[in-house]
């Protein structure tokens, strides 16, 4: 039986886009570090964002936004530090663009449960008998080492939510990385990803699949994940993704899309450098083997606040709407630690639970929860469920450097914003 204690009856009601709170002038914006008039928690926000730019030899240009979860009023927006490392180069700002990394498989799980509602697939189905089995067919014309009998009936289910028992190409010891770090300028394809994970032992038996202590995150899941898209609709990922949820969300067509699968768009955002401590990620061929429906997607803050709003809304499940959502937020251990959990494609901290760490920004027990996803090299997605509807809110944004926590960032973002909402409030229709 999957975990599901820690779910509040509100989860899903929590941003309906039929209600609305009147946000007048006097609501502070973003605005410089210093600038005449600012609020001091957003000017507070500003050391934030600009203290974390300078750590880690100021590698990596940091952005953060913050805003109403219930009609996407934007409380700061902020940036610090360049877009590539080197002081001749261009300041980053707060509408650059940046790579999600695994934000991704938050948009790929949105489109697999948008072919549930439609029946198109069942959650409980097993893979190899998807599209009936044209799919698996596919896999092993491409792949002929897949070992179908090994690997054995995983469902989607198990794919969203880790616990097929597929292995990680990622890794650290394994064949792929080896191959990965040889060739920086090697482009990837998804059949070549799947041939190395197919030499690879499974995460766990088969008598323990599709159970919580199953738990294991791989990238191979999403990527069966995303043929399956493909296969179904019979489109390219991009184009289902542009169809299905950046345009139904309102994001920009130009800002976000899917590195190394389409041309950056005409006039798209300048796009930051991602680092993995001093090495630079972003423009090197051999990061193509992070994408596709596992870790592909180029985004904006302000974009990836529309996508969350519209997905906490249900406004991306047209035919169910927030029971769509309740499905994806199924949560079992997520292994990282006490209040850590995995659902369909969404990840979830209890803040409660992360007192050693987090009680130094709140003087007193954290309050509520963040749902979302984290992407490596330091990019989130969070909505912040306060328990109460009118305080909840959406963080986005990046380090862009792995070596930097985060988390620092968004509680500070949280604590700090909270205070700049009116209450109590009143929400009118």
């Amino acid at each position: 039986i999957l975990a599901q204690a820690c779910v509040a009856q509100n989860d899903c009601s929590a941003t309906s886009p039929q209600r609305r709170i009147p946000m007048g002038s006097s609501h502070p914006r973003a605005g410089h570090v210093g600038a005449e008039g600012e609020a001091p928690e957003v000017h507070k926000l500003h050391k934030a964002v600009a203290h974390m730019a300078r750590s880690m030899g100021r590698y990596g240009g940091v952005l953060l936004q913050a805003a109403a979860a219930w009609d996407g009023n934007v409380f700061f927006a902020g940036a610090a530090g360049n877009l590539t490392y080197g002081s001749q180069t261009s300041e980053i700002s707060a509408a650059d663009s940046f790579e999600v990394a695994s934000i991704t498989k938050m948009v790929t799980a949105t489109v697999v449960m948008q072919l549930v509602d439609e029946g198109r697939v069942q959650l409980d189905e097993v893979w190899r008998s998807v599209a009936g089995g044209k799919l698996e067919a596919k896999v092993k014309a491409h792949v002929p080492t897949w070992p179908s009998e090994r690997f054995g009936d995983f469902t989607v289910a198990e794919l969203l939510q880790h616990t097929s028992g597929l292995p990680n190409y990622w890794d650290d010891d394994s064949d792929f990385i080896k191959a990965f770090e040889a060739d920086p300028d090697r482009l990837w394809t998804t059949w070549e990803l799947l041939s190395y994970a197919a030499e690879m032992k499974s995460s766990c038996s088969p008598q323990q699949r599709g159970r919580p202590d199953a738990f294991s995150y791989a990238d191979t899941n999403y990527l069966l994940l995303g043929l399956m898209v493909e296969q179904l609709d019979q489109e390219t990922l991009p184009k289902i993704f542009r169809r299905r949820v950046f345009d139904p969300a309102g994001m920009s067509r130009k800002d976000t899309y899917c590195e190394f699968l389409e041309e950056t768009p005409a006039g798209a955002a300048p796009l930051a450098s991602r680092y993995l401590g001093k090495l630079q990620i972003t423009g090197k061929k051999q990061h193509s083997a992070d994408s596709f429906a596992a870790g592909g997607i180029v985004s904006t803050a302000g974009d990836l606040e529309k996508f969350m709003k519209a997905l906490a809304s249900g406004k991306l499940f047209p035919i169910n709407g927030h029971a769509t959502l309740q499905k994806m937020m199924t949560w079992i251990p997520a292994k990282r630690g006490t209040g850590w959990w995995y659902g369909l494609g969404l990840m979830r901290i209890d803040l409660e639970d992360q007192v050693g760490l987090l009680s130094r920004f709140w003087g007193a027990k954290p309050v509520g929860y963040v749902w979302g996803h984290e992407g490596f090299g330091g990019a989130f997605a969070w909505f912040w469920s306060s328990g109460e509807v009118e305080r909840d809110l959406i963080i986005t944004g990046t380090t862009n450097n792995e070596g930097r926590a985060y988390g620092d960032l968004v509680m500070t973002a949280v604590q700090q914003t909270r205070k700049l909402i009116p209450y109590p409030v009143s929400i009118t229709s």
